[in-house]
C-alpha cells in the first residue's frame, strides 16, 4: 500500500537467452541484482519465455530439467535472497516420454513456488510445429500473491481470448505473459500482432497485462522486445525499447477497480446467448 492506494511495483527484464544455460543463468542473476538495486521498492521481477535456454526440437530433451533442478533452485535462492517475487519466464521441463513442457513458475519472496503453469496452446503454425517436442499443459493457472491475484499464460496463448477470460473470471487482477515472440522474418512481420494482442487482452478483460518479450537474435529468430505493461483501459503505461534492458512500472489496483465500475462489461454479458 502507498498513500492508501494499492500499488504494485514491477520490473520487466527484457533479455535474449542466446548463450548456454550457464551463461543465461549468470545473466538472470545479474539482472535480478540490477533490478533490485535500481529502485527503492519492488514487488515483482518478470522474465521472458525460455530465458534459461531456447530449445529446438532436437535440443529440447537435452536442455530439459526437473522440479527441483538447477534452474528452479537458483531462482528460489534469488527470490529469497532479495525478498522479491519472481515470475521466472519459462524453462524446458522434463515430461513423460520423449517430450517436454514449456513451464512458467512463480516464486514468492520466501523462495517458494506458488504458481506453476505449463503452456497449453502449442504453436503448430507458420512453418513451426511446437508439438513435435512439447507436450501441452491442461490447467488454467490463477493464484494468490502478496500483492494481487495473478494469472499466467505464455506467448502463443495470447491468441486465445478464452484463456484470459477464464483467468479473469477466476479472479485474476494481473495477467503475466512471458514470451519469445519473434518478428517473423522471413515470414510476414508479427510485431503489430504483438502490440494489438497485448493491448486488446487488457482492454477486453479490464485487467492489467505484463508482457515480457525476449530481445535479440538467436537460432535464426529475431526477437523484437516491446515488453510492456498495459492497464485495464488498454493504455500502455510502460514499454521497453529495442535493446536488452530493465524497465519499471507501477500497477494501480484501485484504478482497475474504478475502470471496472465505470465500464461494467462483466455485468452486461449475455452468457445465455453465447455458444461457448
Amino acid at each position: 500500500m502507498r498513500g492508501g492506494r494499492e500499488m504494485v511495483h514491477i520490473a520487466i527484464v527484457q533479455m535474449c537467452a542466446s548463450g548456454s544455460k550457464d551463461e543465461n543463468l549468470a545473466l538472470i542473476q545479474q539482472m535480478v541484482k540490477k533490478a533490485v538495486e535500481g529502485t527503492k521498492k519492488l514487488d515483482l521481477i518478470c522474465f521472458p519465455e525460455y530465458c534459461y535456454a531456447v530449445p529446438t526440437a532436437e535440443s529440447s530433451l537435452k536442455l530439459a530439467e526437473g522440479i527441483p533442478g538447477t534452474y528452479t533452485e537458483s531462482l528460489a535462492k534469488l527470490s529469497k535472497e532479495y525478498r522479491v517475487n519472481i515470475s521466472a519466464g519459462s524453462f524446458v521441463e522434463k515430461a513423460e516420454g520423449k517430450k517436454v513442457h514449456n513451464t512458467s513458475l512463480f516464486f514468492n519472496r520466501e523462495g517458494k513456488i506458488i504458481g506453476e503453469y505449463r503452456k497449453m496452446h502449442l504453436m503448430d503454425a507458420m512453418s513451426y510445429k511446437e508439438s513435435d517436442s512439447v507436450s501441452p499443459g491442461n490447467s488454467v493457472t490463477v493464484f494468490d500473491t502478496d500483492f494481487a491475484k495473478v494469472g499466467v499464460m505464455v506467448c502463443y496463448d495470447l491468441r486465445f481470448p478464452e484463456l484470459t477470460r477464464t483467468m479473469v473470471l477466476k479472479g485474476a487482477e494481473i495477467i503475466l505473459v512471458p514470451s519469445a515472440f519473434p518478428s517473423g522474418q522471413p515470414l510476414p512481420p508479427r510485431t503489430d500482432h504483438w502490440d494489438v494482442l497485448v493491448r486488446s487482452t487488457a482492454l477486453l478483460n479490464l485487467v492489467y497485462v505484463v508482457a515480457t518479450n525476449q530481445f535479440g537474435h538467436d537460432q535464426g529468430q529475431n526477437y523484437f522486445g516491446r515488453s510492456s505493461i498495459v492497464d485495464p483501459w488498454g493504455t500502455r503505461i510502460v514499454q521497453a525499447s529495442g535493446r536488452q534492458e530493465i524497465v519499471y512500472g507501477v500497477i494501480d489496483l484501485d484504478y482497475q477497480k474504478s475502470v471496472r465500475t465505470s465500464l461494467p462489461t462483466w455485468k452486461h454479458r449475455r452468457t445465455e446467448l453465447y455458444s461457448l
